[in-house]
């Protein structure tokens, strides 16, 4: 799979976060990537740890709390 493909696949599994308090809960209460990567592959998404690395690099905004740059709160 691509890297386009990973991001992707990363960046529809942060939209169904964002739509859902239930797993957006689920995510922050993950201790690590590695739960994260376990709570999405129990939804039918196969996260790779580099699109969340890629994803975590592309965020500049320190400024406010961030989950690691996927919900601004």
């Amino acid at each position: 799979m691509t890297d386009v493909e990973q991001d992707q696949i990363l960046e529809q599994f942060i939209a169904l976060a964002n739509t859902d308090q239930n797993l957006q809960e689920e995510i922050k209460s993950a201790l690590n990537q590695d739960q994260v990567i376990e709570i999405a592959a129990s939804r039918g998404f196969q996260l790779d740890p580099l699109a969340i690395l890629r994803k975590w690099s592309k965020h500049t905004d320190f400024s406010t709390p961030t989950w690691m740059g996927w919900f601004g709160e």
